[in-house]
């Protein structure tokens, strides 16, 4: 079994600037050449965090005629980037694109069609919520999954001993939540939970931690015209309510924080649970003490509704400029097939330490022996949702954000700042 490479955790999901594209032509990738001369074909995977680096080798290890070359870039540069390269004709090969721009650069025509190809692989054990959101958009086929991430909270077993909680009964309720909480303020010396939902550095948080409550709730963002808000129906009221109430009871760390991320609190013993993303493997480096007491579970719901988590993470895609170059496209092609065999989907689970995105990548002696974590992530794959698929997705985030900010805070009741979250959400939509 392969020694999982465990670096950092994930930088979150991130936006960039609204830019069009300009017409593609047809490029020659990374710079290597058109694909014709002897010798393998070049081609370049575009990726957004370090972890990800790991697919070069992975992959250039069972394939002799072909070399890809993992180009890491922060997000705040890589679409800056990939934009810029896609107008000078001069676009990588394969890219891990960020699920939430998968409409935008479908919208600009900068993408691919691989409806043939995704039919001919014949997988059938995709999970659900993946299709069709991280592959179409507009009835056709511009990407596959590639690596997932999602939403769960993790908690420390021991501290629920000591507040005298069942440490293999996680609350599954925000009254059970709030109820454990409780035992855990009263009962120890910890914080219950840490926390970030709509910190000034944080957007996306406001997508990744709140919105599995709305859905758990029956709710949405907008309707499936995707033509009104709907942020303001009492699913969403009764998931700030909830969080509301966590924060005036003392029961969090302060949720409008502008730390990007909330493990280390947890990883410290500072705090008894912790809202997080599914990379989670660098507990073990950084605090091996917590990393054998812990375990993983699925966001709360409300009473009557279903446990939900946000399925985020990147699709894979090849540029549209790429089919210009036969050999080139093919080794593209070559590349997606492999990232979804099981030799790939053990590259994303056991050498990253993200999610596959078919069932058969779960069903591994790997997971089977850390069960106690991916548990809540196989449940999390087939119980969550896909990020709301709208080209203007990111330019919501700032509206929910804020409105939610102000909620928490107390500098407004809860419904108006909802109220008001919507409107400007239907102008975007709208606009």
């Amino acid at each position: 079994m392969r020694e999982i490479n465990r670096r950092r955790l994930l930088q979150g999901i991130t936006t960039a600037g609204a830019v069009g594209l300009a017409g593609c032509s047809a490029g020659n990738g990374s710079g290597n050449g058109d694909g014709s001369s002897s010798g393998p074909v070049q081609i370049t995977l575009r990726e957004r965090d370090d972890p990800m680096a790991a697919y070069e080798p992975g992959f250039n290890e069972a394939h002799e005629d072909i070399e890809v070359t993992a180009s890491i870039q922060p997000p705040e540069e890589k679409y800056r980037s990939l934009i810029s390269e896609i107008n000078a004709g001069n676009a990588p090969e394969v890219v891990g694109l960020d699920v939430i721009y998968l409409p935008r650069f479908s919208q600009l025509g900068a993408l691919s069609d691989l409806g043939s190809f995704y039919e001919g692989l014949g997988h059938d054990d995709y999970f659900d919520p993946l299709t069709p959101d991280f592959t179409t958009w507009n009835d056709t086929v511009r990407a596959l999954p590639f690596w997932i991430d999602c939403s769960v909270y993790v908690y420390n077993k021991s501290h629920f001993e000591e507040a005298g909680l069942d440490p293999e009964s996680p609350p599954e309720t925000f009254q059970e939540f709030l109820d454990a909480s409780r035992a855990i303020r009263d009962n120890t010396d910890h914080t219950p939970l840490s926390l970030n939902l709509a910190g000034s550095n944080s957007l996306g948080l406001e997508l990744f931690f709140f919105m599995p409550h709305v859905w758990a709730g029956g709710g949405k963002l907008f309707n499936e015209e995707m033509t009104e808000c709907l942020i303001d129906e009492q699913p969403a009221i009764d998931a700030v309510n909830f969080f509301k109430t966590m924060v005036e009871e003392d029961l969090c760390t302060d949720p409008t924080s502008n730390d990007t991320w909330t493990l280390q609190a947890f990883m410290n013993g500072e705090t008894s649970m912790a809202y997080s993303a599914g990379f989670i493997s660098h507990i073990e480096d950084q605090a091996p003490d917590v990393w054998d007491d812990m375990a993983t579970a699925m966001f709360p719901k409300p009473e009557g509704g279903t446990q939900s988590s946000f399925l985020g993470g990147n699709c894979i895609v090849i540029p549209e400029q790429i089919t210009e170059n036969e050999r080139k496209f093919d080794a593209a092609k070559e590349f997606v097939r492999w990232s979804q065999s099981e030799d790939g989907m053990r590259t994303t689970v056991e050498d990253i330490g993200y999610l596959p995105p078919r069932q058969s990548g779960l069903e591994t002696e790997f997971v089977e022996q850390n069960g106690r974590l991916y548990d809540a992530f196989t449940r999390a794959m087939e119980q969550g949702h896909a990020p709301p698929m709208h080209p203007k997705t990111i330019e919501m985030q700032d509206p929910l954000n804020n409105a939610l900010a102000r909620a928490l805070l107390g500098e407004q009741d809860v419904e108006p700042a909802l109220s008001e979250a919507k409107s400007k959400i239907d102008g975007i939509l709208q606009g």
